[in-house]
């Protein structure tokens, strides 16, 4: 019975070597997997590099090898546990089939242990009644002797029977039983060598899968010839089969050459924001038209839009560069009296242009707009003084 319960405790064992060859397999699977990328890095330069493509696709064929035997080896390990989870099943109804066999055991024992104490008992009063006879003692002690050897007698004669009884139903109970663990042992160990053998195969067949990538490798190498190398390394780098024809001689077109001689207008040097800007600031200065009553007409709408535009912008150096506006009023003098229109008019523009103010400039760099409203305005009283 112990030695069926070694037996499950194989079966276990045997799971843990097949799960450790699982994981040995799998970590070589990996390590090939990661030898296979590195092929992926080494350099693709020269006539050698077509080699690396071969050994890439081996090595990963390999791994794929390895990794199919770690999928088959865990499959084996789940039938192994299947297999433990069986036996105990089996072991506990073994256990009380052969309960009764226990008691047949234990029986024999103790009939045993007292035949041989009623056999001593036996021998010792039948000496005893012997010698009392040989050393004349008296008839009642030679009686009394007699009487107890008789019931030792009859003592070991009765447990002589129950051992033979016993030793019967023993012997019956013990060969069922030994028969039984007979076929137990044997199906485990038939068992057990059946998985060992799947585990021999799976690895056989593996390893011959793995003998294949290896004579597909010295094929491969093999039709891999040095001229070939030297062809593929041409192919890629050359330029094309066809060499070109000879260059002939042109004569110069010196009519396309001249054309091609003539001066470029270049664009100004400078940033597009500040091109913009003097465009803008040239814009400016143009006189502005005047209606009727001296008042300035105001710029069209799109106008006004693309000057706010360009004041807001964020690339205007500063506020000095912006142009200074004037707004100049001119009032005519009522035709009341004609003989005094032509003294009032030059009185009033006097006033008038008197009362002109220009703000001060902040930047210490002239404005153009100031200084040119400033002679515009001094060649207007020039005019009224000599009017």
């Amino acid at each position: 019975y112990h030695n069926m319960k070694h037996g499950h405790i194989s079966t276990k064992e045997l799971a843990d070597f097949i799960r450790e060859r699982a994981t040995i397999e799998e970590a070589y699977s990996r390590s090939m997997t990661k030898l296979a990328k590195s092929a992926s890095n080494y350099t693709q330069l020269g006539t050698f590099s077509p080699v690396w493509d071969v050994f890439k696709s081996s090595t990963e064929k390999l791994a794929s090898c390895h990794l199919e035997l770690v999928r088959k080896l865990q499959e084996l390990i789940k039938e192994v546990q299947k297999y433990g989870d069986e036996q105990i099943k089996a072991h506990k109804k073994t256990k009380e089939e052969v309960a009764g066999t226990l008691e047949a055991v234990q029986n024999i024992q103790s009939i045993t242990q007292a035949l041989h104490k009623s056999k001593e008992n036996y021998n010792t009063k039948c000496v005893e009644q012997e010698r009392l006879k040989k050393e004349g003692a008296t008839q009642r002690e030679i009686d009394k002797a007699a009487v107890k050897s008789k019931k030792a007698t009859d003592t070991y004669k009765l447990y002589v029977e129950k051992y033979a009884a016993a030793k019967s139903d023993f012997e019956q109970k013990m060969t069922e039983t030994t028969q039984k663990f007979q076929d137990i042992e044997e199906t485990h160990v038939l068992r057990m060598k059946e998985i060992i053998e799947s585990l021999s195969n799976t690895v056989k067949e593996i390893h011959l899968q793995i003998g294949q990538v290896h004579e597909e490798l010295i094929k491969n190498m093999a039709n891999i010839t040095v001229e070939s190398l030297i062809q593929k390394f041409a192919e890629s780098k050359g330029t094309g089969k066809e060499r070109p024809g000879l260059i002939e001689f042109e004569e110069c077109n010196t009519a396309s050459v001249i054309e091609g001689l003539k001066p470029r207008r270049r664009k100004p040097f400078g940033l597009s924001g500040i091109i913009k800007k003097e465009k803008d600031a040239e814009s400016v200065y143009n006189i502005p038209d005047v209606d009727d009553e001296g008042y300035s007409i105001k710029p069209e709408k799109e106008q006004r839009t693309k000057e706010n535009h360009f004041y807001s912008s964020s690339d205007s150096d500063s506020e000095d560069d912006e142009p200074r506006k004037f707004h100049v009023e001119i009032k005519p003098v009522q035709p009341n009296n004609s003989s005094q229109y032509s003294m009032a008019s030059l009185d009033e523009l006097k006033v008038s242009i008197g009362n002109i103010t220009l703000s001060p400039a902040i930047s210490t760099r002239p404005n153009r707009l100031s200084i040119e409203s400033i002679n515009s305005l001094k060649f207007l009283l020039n005019v009224i003084n000599f009017t």
